[in-house]
């Protein structure tokens, strides 16, 4: 499928039956809080586990340094035959004794030649611990139950990342760049959105993972030389690099074989680096263009212009649609009718 923007209707799409689940969770007489905490992604970034994983320099050698180039990001952003994505999402929690609900934006903004086309999904999920109160809101399949092993939190990060999956494998176009806020290898529902790499490759989908705060220690506890020197790879990065350089290509497998591709780059004097990575099958058949997307990167965190938090700018507007859009729907209001107990923390603010 080829994007035309001639034909390209922006719109936000409702989860099917989204309206007809709300409904069953009010009847059943459920009461959420007034005033949900409204949050950009569920979770932490979860640094990858480190313990018998390995880590490879593929690029230059152990201290390469490469200057970023501007111009050449600024050529790529205005060919005709680029088309660029970006993702985010936004999500709003309503927690309860029996359980929680989870309120998702998921947010893709196509940008072709000088415009950009937004296009949004709102879901819906209740997740829950409880039988008598599954059975009690619906058999829906947003109605999902936690088991042994995971509690609330652990179960909708899971179905965000399914949510997330399916959403761009359904609404990327083909011969595209994807760039995605967060880290690619990280969360709970890295399992299940990991597969997606292999539609990225036979679509030619070059996927660009945008991760501006880390505690990662990949790279210093991995070289003998930089042990107990820096606190942080992002300190390590911040102490070796010029403005607009980035650092070598490293590989990293964990002790899962879960790999992936990535560096750091730096933006301006004062402001901390970000990681760029990539699924390392994506790296290994497109290396010159993502290579030259490090350039585009560049040129679009220039473009956004903010020092105090670096973002490229499609993905810093498909972050403001995601927001945005979240209110579209007063998920706060279809709720109010329901009436089971919000926690303590919930009623506090603090959940």
């Amino acid at each position: 499928m080829k994007f035309n923007p001639d034909e390209f209707k922006g719109e936000v799409i409702v989860q099917d039956g989204f309206f007809e689940f709300m409904e069953k969770i009010k009847k059943t007489n459920v009461k959420l809080p007034k005033a949900p905490e409204m949050l950009q992604s569920i979770g932490t970034e979860n640094d990858i586990i480190q313990d018998g994983g390995k880590l490879t320099v593929i690029e230059g050698t152990e201290k390469a340094t490469f200057k970023l180039d501007l111009r050449n990001g600024e050529s790529i952003s205005k060919k005709e035959s680029t088309l660029m994505s970006a993702y985010d999402e936004s999500i709003a929690k309503f927690s309860c004794l029996e359980g929680k609900a989870i309120y998702v934006s998921h947010s893709l903004v196509y940008v072709f030649g000088d415009r950009y086309y937004p296009l949004n999904m709102l879901t819906a999920m209740f997740v829950t611990g409880s039988d008598l109160v599954s059975k009690r809101i619906s058999d829906d399949y947003k109605v999902i139950a936690t088991n042994e092993k995971w509690g609330a939190d652990t179960t909708a990060n899971v179905e965000i990342a399914k949510q997330k999956r399916d959403f761009l494998e359904k609404y990327c176009y083909e011969d595209s760049i994807l760039l995605i806020d967060g880290p690619f290898l990280a969360g709970d529902g890295l399992a299940y959105f990991k597969a997606i790499k292999k539609q990225f490759v036979d679509r030619k989908i070059i996927p660009i993972f945008i991760v501006k705060n880390s505690a990662s220690r990949m790279i210093i506890d991995s070289i003998g030389s930089y042990r107990g020197k820096y606190n942080s790879d992002l300190h390590f990065v911040n102490e070796t690099l010029g403005a607009g350089e980035r650092t070598q290509f490293y590989k990293y497998t964990d002790n899962k074989d879960n790999t992936k591709v990535f560096c750091y780059l730096k933006f301006q004097k004062g402001s901390s680096p970000i990681r760029i990575e990539t699924p390392t099958e994506i790296y290994k058949n497109f290396t010159s263009e993502v290579v030259s997307i490090l350039d585009l990167v560049y040129y679009l965190i220039m473009v956004q212009g903010d020092y105090t938090n670096p973002q490229a700018r499609p993905v810093a507007i498909a972050e403001k649609y995601a927001r945005e859009t979240l209110h579209l729907i007063d998920f706060n209001k279809l709720m109010r009718s329901a009436t089971l107990t919000p926690t303590i923390n919930e009623e506090r603010g603090m959940e």
